[in-house]
């Protein structure tokens, strides 16, 4: 089972971050994962015509797509132009999803706080651990602020609060997910603990500098990326895939 995931796009008039996401969807058409999953951010200061195109890009695809909003889209925005594409869980805020897969669960919780730039688990802990305990298969969760450190101060002060009750939750679990993957950051960050990995992924804007400690800001090297998640024989497995390498043909 391969589930991609996309992240922080970020798109507005000005910006070529469209065109990025364009370009990563023709890709996946011809990849042809099991399913997408849009960890929120995907356009900025509401820009009907950027949700637009991409809705019509998100129809063009033959397999299930699910939508997180960040905390910068416009969430009525957002759900009235993809309408029948993003799978939420319900018809009003929050916007979550619950999708079960063959082999694989995906759950994603909209942690997004009105007005803020963080996100907030607490809330939303007892739909979660309803929604958890009836999985038959390996899961996978989805937000779009991280619930844990990822060492840059900037950013840890804007991610989702209340994660120790989160991981506390999910450590109690007979049967734990296999992974909270979040986005928010526009860095790939991997880590684990005990068995769930945390991940974040990249973004299809430009990337985040990497400020640790009192290191300096250096000029940053990455490029635009997304993730192939790989669910096989109850083990995660996720790759990185460069927007740059796909612009060269590697």
């Amino acid at each position: 089972m391969l589930v991609a995931q996309i992240s922080d796009i970020h798109a507005g008039p000005d910006s070529p971050s469209l065109l990025i996401f364009e370009r990563a969807i023709d890709w996946l058409k011809a990849f042809r994962p099991d399913a997408l999953v849009l960890t929120g951010d995907l356009v900025d200061n509401g820009w009907r015509e950027g949700y637009r195109r991409m809705a019509q890009s998100l129809r063009s695809l033959d397999f299930p797509v699910y939508l997180l909003p960040g905390n910068g889209d416009d969430q009525p925005v957002m759900r009235g132009e993809l309408a029948g594409i993003g799978n939420w869980a319900g018809t009003s805020v929050p916007m979550h999803f619950h999708a079960a897969l063959t082999g694989v669960t995906l759950v994603g919780i909209d942690v997004t706080v009105a007005g803020q730039s963080y996100g907030d688990i607490l809330p939303h802990l007892p739909w979660l651990g309803s929604t958890l305990a009836d999985a038959a298969t390996p899961v996978l969760v989805f937000l779009h602020q991280p619930p844990f450190e990822i060492g840059i101060e900037v950013l840890d002060q804007v991610g989702c609060k209340n994660g120790d009750a989160l991981l506390a939750l999910l450590k109690a679990m007979e049967r734990p997910p296999l992974g909270i993957l979040c986005g928010h950051v526009h860095r790939a960050v991997l880590g684990r603990t005990g068995s769930l990995a945390l991940q974040t992924c990249g973004s299809l804007c430009p990337p985040n500098p990497l400020l640790l400690g009192d290191r300096g800001d250096l000029p940053v090297l990455d490029a635009s990326s997304f993730l192939l998640h790989e669910v096989r024989n109850d083990r995660l497995l996720s790759h990185i895939v460069s927007i740059q390498s796909l612009a060269e043909g590697g």
